[in-house]
């Protein structure tokens, strides 16, 4: 998996590309951890490149969201392709994260 940051105004974005899986996971927790623990509670994530995520991806996100949720801040998604749209669907991820078709869409209001 390939993890790229970018910072804007206080906000910072990952884009991801490759699988969100066991070890995808692993690496993506890491880089959120750094920036949790760091004091960045406002993240976004760019998935227009992410193919697949499992189980261990998903509880990465949820982990996340809530830390960051629970220091005043929120962890939004960006460009899900419509597989790993679907598995957000299913297991009901849609309805605790937001998602946006543009990095630019989720900075409003963040």
């Amino acid at each position: 998996m390939q993890i790229v940051r970018r910072e804007q105004e206080g906000i910072v974005t990952l884009e991801l590309a490759g699988r969100v899986d066991s070890l995808g996971a692993g690496e993506l927790e890491a880089a959120l951890n750094e920036l949790l623990e760091g004091g960045h509670y406002k993240l976004v994530l760019d998935m227009a490149r992410v193919q697949y995520i499992n189980s261990a991806g998903l509880r990465t996100l949820a982990d996340a969201v809530t830390r960051a949720r629970g220091h005043g801040g929120d962890v939004r998604l960006v460009a899900l392709s419509p597989k790993v749209a679907r598995v957000f669907a299913i297991i009901g991820f849609d309805r605790f994260f937001d998602s946006y078709p543009t990095a630019q869409d989720a900075y409003i209001g963040l």
